[in-house]
């Protein structure tokens, strides 16, 4: 087997083990209005269940995370995280209150952090710069294959559990039914930790020796070459404020104002997940490829700028369709667009940084969109609508306001990113120094 072909078959394993990710991050999104009522938590509460608690060790730990895949066995690395976070995710079945649950999500986010900068770093050593975004896009497939089995498998199975009475366990007590759906999703994903391990670890371009570059290394070059890696950062980072915001709470915006259960919604958005922002993160991958091999200058910061303008009135509109048809309708350029820098933004940093700094310089990116998109996206939904609107029925407004607002600060960071990047130059030679 060459290379290459190779190379797609460790980028299918990996788009699994997001997959399998996704899964297990977004379920509780569907359990959200169920968990609302049970434990009689607010809009807020909420918000810090789905993002600030797994946000905060996902992101940072992602730093020392990407630091270790730079020089050690990245396939290992991502086995013990699948394992963590699946058996993380089955603890949140367990949890008795509020603040277990919180925890038991924290360890979640200590799991997952293992995954995408070790993934970023093997797929870049698989294939050119050229056909890097597309690889990635495929392998990025797995968040939206995963958010759709969340949503469909989870709306089934809370229509099955609804009914039932609260559950008694041996050595944990009273529990809710609708709680074993943490354990159903969870507890799987220690075959794919085996799964991983079976692929092959690439050889590392321009490897020279396994010790770690020195950190004073990694901080020269970003204080020379810096403007433009911290721009896209912080770019990419308000866009996905915006990506955060409505995938946490379009759920149960379609719940709240439109009637709809937890299972035609679960059924609605995985359908939905399964096409649009598939189309969206494959055709945008394709687009940016064929966009660097025709010569055109930073063509995957250049095409994230423009996904983003066009993003501005995709979640602008539909909160103001009159229908439940009409709304549906509206969602369908936002879903495309919804993952347009998916696999762009992970291409872009890998492409502007040297190689054994690509789990640093990946990590960092996902700390930006993760530690500002999982916290200020879903919890400044959240606290507009409890605490300035108090009214759950004005979630559409507080959607609009949130996302408009992110994207239109994300695109002033893409142009002065795009301006920037003339001036970059990635420097291989400073592992020499």
């Amino acid at each position: 087997m060459n290379n290459q072909k190779q190379g797609w078959v460790v980028v299918l394993v990996l788009m699994m083990a997001y997959v399998f990710s996704f899964v297990d991050r977004n379920i509780v999104i569907l359990l959200s209005e169920v968990m609302k009522k049970d434990m009689g938590l607010s809009d807020t509460k909420v918000s810090l269940l789905v993002g600030a608690s797994f946000a905060l060790f996902y992101s940072i730990l992602g730093i020392p995370l990407g630091r270790l895949a730079d020089v050690y066995s990245r396939k290992k690395i991502i086995a013990v995280g699948i394992a963590l976070w699946s058996i993380m995710t089955a603890v949140c079945g367990l949890a008795k209150n509020y603040g277990q649950l919180f925890l038991a999500r924290m360890g979640v986010g200590v799991g997952e952090a293992a995954l995408s900068p070790a993934a970023y770093s093997m797929i870049s050593d698989y294939f050119p710069k050229e056909k890097l975004a597309t690889a990635i896009s495929v392998y990025s497939l797995g968040i939206y294959i995963g958010s759709a089995l969340a949503y469909i498998g989870g709306g089934y199975l809370i229509s099955i559990l609804s009914d039932m009475d609260n559950l008694n366990l041996p050595l944990i007590g009273e529990i809710y039914a609708w709680q074993l759906v943490f354990v159903i999703v969870g507890l799987p994903g220690l075959l794919m930790a085996l799964l991983v391990l079976l692929i092959k670890e690439p050889q590392r371009q321009s490897e020279q020796g396994e010790e770690a570059l020195p950190f004073q290394a990694v901080w020269t070059y970003l204080k020379e070459n810096g403007q433009t890696f911290f721009l896209l950062c912080a770019a990419f980072a308000f866009f996905y404020v915006a990506v955060y915001a409505t995938s946490t709470w379009i759920p149960p915006y379609l719940i709240r104002v439109h009637g709809l259960s937890e299972a035609r919604v679960g059924i609605i958005a995985g359908v939905g997940l399964l096409l649009f922002p598939a189309i969206g993160v494959l055709s945008s991958g394709f687009i940016a490829d064929k966009w660097t091999a025709k010569g055109i200058p930073n063509a995957k910061i250049r095409w994230s700028l423009w996904a983003t303008i066009f993003f501005i009135p995709a979640t602008s509109i539909y909160p103001f369709m009159p229908t439940t048809t009409s709304t549906l309708i509206a969602l369908i350029p936002y879903g495309i667009l919804v993952s347009a820098t998916v696999g762009v933004a992970a291409a872009a940093i890998q492409e502007i940084m040297p190689n054994r700094m690509r789990g640093v310089a990946s990590a960092l990116l996902i700390l930006a969109q993760n530690l500002l998109g999982l916290t200020l996206g879903p919890t400044g939904v959240a606290l507009l609508t409890d605490y300035v609107f108090q009214d759950e029925l004005a979630l559409g407004w507080s959607l609009v306001i949130v996302s408009a607002s992110a994207l239109s600060i994300a695109t002033v960071l893409f142009y002065f990113a795009l301006k920037s990047a003339d001036r970059i130059e990635v420097q291989e030679n400073i592992l020499d120094s």
